[in-house]
């Protein structure tokens, strides 16, 4: 989350969507790979250029 810059919530509601995937847990906390920060970045400019998540999923 510090180093997304994204809640955990969204982060939640993304892994839900189907956007981004956990590889495990460290305690209470998902762990995700380096390249979600990519991914979660990807996401941030979709929705900025107005495309909804449902679009975004499909790339």
């Amino acid at each position: 989350m510090k180093r997304s810059g994204v809640s955990a919530s969204a982060l939640r509601f993304y892994e839900e969507k189907g956007l981004i995937r956990p590889v495990g847990r460290r305690g209470i906390r998902r762990q995700f790979r380096s390249s979600v920060l990519e991914r979660l970045a990807l996401i941030a400019l979709g929705r900025s250029a107005g495309f909804s998540l449902g679009e975004i999923a499909k790339c």
